[in-house]
């Protein structure tokens, strides 16, 4: 086994916390989940529902790190999406029906796509990794599940996830975040403006950029050197 699979979920706190916080409204801060995610101590955990959130991402880094250069097929997604057991859909890991009508809001407009098969799942994660750039593959793997909105909850959170899968068992490692700065409240705020922006009008242009310019992390490895600095 090569060091770089020896990761823990600790090492993955950024796609833990940035996912959380662009995503989701956590509160807890940076240093906070870093703590939480190393020790488990959670009296810096700012509520009941960060910690619930904090332990549904937790669970969803373990098993992709648990699951090294992974088949990123239908399954492997519905079983990231199955680990928001707390703070996502009531039915985690099974696909939405046609009936539930889950849609996103936006700036430009209500994004409703139609329910999907798992084949047809299975088609759009084909198409994603049509690249053999891995980032290339990660940023599509993370618009097309988001915008797909395969699930009934969490499917940002998943699709952040799975897209990981694809650059964290590369020689050089990479970790993909949700580009976020505690100084910067507008990073985020743009990303979710471009998320919409590919939601509504197809484009992928702007999403991409920020996550090729903000997103992307370097993982050392050696993890235990990662943890110490």
């Amino acid at each position: 086994m090569n060091s770089h699979q020896q990761l823990e979920v600790v090492d993955l706190a950024g796609l833990i916390y940035s996912s959380g916080k662009v995503f989701n409204g956590l509160s807890t801060n940076r240093l906070d989940t870093e703590e939480f995610l190393r020790t488990g101590d959670t009296s810096k955990v700012h509520s009941r529902a960060d910690l619930e959130l904090l332990n549904d991402l937790r669970d969803a880094a373990q098993f992709i790190l648990d699951h090294p250069n992974p088949n990123i097929d239908a399954h492997f997604v519905c079983n990231v999406n199955a680990r928001l057991t707390r703070s996502a859909a009531l039915e985690p890991g099974k696909l939405r029906r046609t009936d539930q009508r889950i849609g996103v809001d936006t700036a430009f407009g209500r994004h409703e796509p139609p329910a999907i098969s798992l084949h047809e799942l299975d088609q759009i994660l084909a198409a994603a990794q049509t690249p053999t750039d891995p980032r290339e593959q990660a940023m599509n793997l993370f618009i097309e599940i988001a915008k797909a909105q395969p699930f009934g909850d969490g499917n940002k959170r998943t699709a952040l996830f799975v897209a990981n899968s694809a650059v964290l068992w590369q020689p050089t490692p990479l970790m993909l975040t949700a580009p976020v700065n505690d100084n910067d409240p507008k990073l985020a705020a743009r990303l979710n403006q471009a998320i919409a922006r590919a939601y509504i009008h197809n484009d992928h242009r702007d999403v991409k950029a920020l996550l090729s310019s903000a997103g992307f992390k370097r993982l050392p490895t050696n993890a235990d050197s990662f943890r110490h600095h």
